[in-house]
């Protein structure tokens, strides 16, 4: 019998590679990298997003998150504007095109997610959930620092 890490491992690598091989999946930047699509994916996912409040969900220093912004800035993914609540701070903004790639990456893995518990009853992924969720809270997993 395989053990849990195995077999976490194993589906962790087929939803990976289902959700890289999929023709959905967003070809506009084919260049970036799994840390890019990371940090991208956070400034997505935060409301008018600044330099700290990005720095604090990526769980990085504030050094380092000014040497990625300016690197997407430079890639132009995305633009930075005086913040109309504090002109001495500034609001990170994903470019239109960065914002679809990452909608359309969002969309695709949720599918191909969703693909991957279907042998599950409702009751079961209710289960699944409410263990990830407990696994997530109590592991340290998700206040990890991630370095760029």
């Amino acid at each position: 019998m395989k053990s849990i890490s195995q077999l976490f491992s194993e589906l962790y690598d087929q939803v990976l590679l289902n959700y890289q091989n999929d023709t959905n999946r967003s070809d506009r930047f084919p260049d970036l990298s799994a840390n890019d699509e990371y940090y991208l994916n956070l400034l997505f996912e935060l409301e008018d997003p600044t330099l700290t409040s990005f720095a604090n969900k990526a769980k990085i220093s504030k050094p380092a998150a000014t040497r990625i912004i300016h690197r997407f800035i430079k890639a132009h993914y995305l633009t930075k504007h005086a913040s109309s609540l504090d002109k001495r701070s500034f609001n990170l903004t994903l470019t239109d095109e960065m914002k679809k790639h990452c909608q359309q990456n969002d969309r695709l893995f949720d599918k191909v997610f969703l693909d991957a518990i279907t042998p599950l009853s409702h009751k079961e992924q209710e289960q699944l959930a409410y263990l990830m969720n407990k696994i997530d809270q109590n592991s340290g997993l998700s206040h990890a620092a991630k370095s760029d």
